[in-house]
């Protein structure tokens, strides 16, 4: 019983003590709630970085991985590391493989921040043929 008397006390003399503060001194009393709300927002912009599922860097030549395209479309693969769309010719577009498709990874580069990845899809689609796609089509 005295645990609860003893912290409804603490707990007054706090309170009086900050809005004590708010009328004596306002500039600290509302700097301390800036000071408050920034860190507050600064703790959920900086948290997002374990959720992340992105792939680890760790690549390794040779390696068979899936390719998958984040939109459950064909994974486009290019005879260059640059962005690229399916009707955009010939000459930069190797071939589309369906999603979950195994390839062997070749190499790997980086373009405008970019990171490009050289495969070789297995199996009929693309039979012979490597392309280079983006490293976020690749899932182990």
């Amino acid at each position: 019983m005295s645990n609860k008397i003893n912290f409804s006390e603490q707990a007054t003399k706090v309170i009086n003590t900050i809005v004590g503060l708010k009328e004596s001194n306002p500039k600290a009393f509302y700097g301390g709630i800036v000071v408050l709300l920034l860190l507050f927002v600064f703790n959920f912009i900086g948290s997002g970085a374990e959720d992340s599922k992105a792939m680890s860097t760790n690549l390794v030549k040779g390696d068979t991985y899936s390719l998958q395209s984040p939109n459950g479309g064909r994974v486009l693969l290019m005879g260059m590391p640059t962005f690229g769309s399916a009707g955009s010719g010939e000459k930069t577009n190797v071939c589309t493989v369906k999603a979950g498709t195994k390839a062997t990874l070749e190499e790997w580069t980086v373009v405008n921040y970019i990171h490009y990845v050289k495969v070789t899809p297995q199996g009929q689609q693309c039979a012979g043929k490597s392309g280079w796609t983006s490293k976020i089509h690749l899932k182990n």
